[in-house]
């Protein structure tokens, strides 16, 4: 793997913290907008992984974002585990509730980086097959249909996703330097997005919208994320991370179709 100068990386560092920032608060600001089944469509798209694979494409090389999608397929497993534990409890403030989601993702993400088989087949199935089952768990967990009002973000919330997006990129990009990018890879799918959209909705919707949003997040990211590191894996080597991100978006585009009707903004999106 090619060394890079120090004030080159800095430099690249910089440029993922920009993209992590723009894409976040560009993507959230567009699903507090447009309403309940775009919120959860859009919000559910492979984006913070993407970015994030991305990014140690850019900080490092094409070849160790390739190393990364190994476990990218897993580290979104553990991510998707993150909606049910938000989603589960019935009567936590949304503090408390977060706080509790995050602090069981970080160690099962952990554990993928440390300990799972550096095999990107396992990966992939290992992935569907938590992913489903959470996605099973999560159907019984009952929440209320809370009517949708779409939201203007103020500049300030607007500023914090971006930095928070920024940081993310930046952080996953950082630990795929130090750790390497199997490490990167397990923590690329980082639920940013979904943390900070939870968040507003949470405060500007009521803690029981925000619930019943990971419904339609878990709809679409198991059909979109997964597949969309499969072909990340096999298009960045021949097209590079550029033109690779872009093709692996048009190849799940009939994934992502099929997510939109499931996500139609005239049926419900709780179980």
């Amino acid at each position: 793997m090619p060394v890079i100068a120090p004030a080159d990386l800095a430099l690249r560092l910089a440029a993922s913290f920009a993209a992590g920032a723009g894409v976040v608060a560009l993507v959230t600001g567009l699903a507090d907008y447009f309403g309940e089944g775009p919120a959860g469509f859009i919000g559910g798209l492979p984006t913070m992984g993407a970015v994030n694979l991305f990014s140690i494409g850019l900080t490092q090389s094409t070849s160790a974002a390739v190393q990364a999608t190994t476990l990218f397929p897993l580290g979104f497993g553990s991510t998707y585990a993150f909606l049910l534990f938000y989603a589960a409890p019935k009567a936590l403030r949304f503090r408390n509730r977060m706080l509790l989601a995050l602090g069981l993702w970080l160690p099962m993400s952990t554990a993928v980086a440390l300990l799972a088989p550096e095999d990107f087949v396992v990966s992939v199935v290992a992935s569907f097959a938590l992913a489903s089952a959470v996605l099973l768990i999560r159907a019984r967990v009952s929440t209320a249909n809370v009517a949708f009002v779409p939201t203007i973000p103020s500049a300030r919330l607007t500023v914090f996703r971006g930095i928070l997006g920024g940081l993310v990129v930046t952080a996953v990009a950082v630990l795929s330097v130090l750790s390497g990018p199997l490490v990167g890879g397990a923590f690329a799918p980082a639920p940013a997005i979904w943390a900070s959209s939870l968040y507003i909705t949470s405060r500007t919707k009521g803690v029981e919208f925000s619930r019943s949003l990971t419904w339609t997040f878990m709809r679409v990211g198991i059909l979109t994320v997964i597949p969309y590191g499969v072909a990340a894996r096999f298009l960045f080597p021949t097209a590079g991370i550029g033109l690779g991100t872009l093709f692996s978006y048009i190849a799940i585009a009939p994934l992502a179709f099929l997510a939109w009707r499931l996500t139609d903004p005239r049926r419900t999106i709780v179980p």
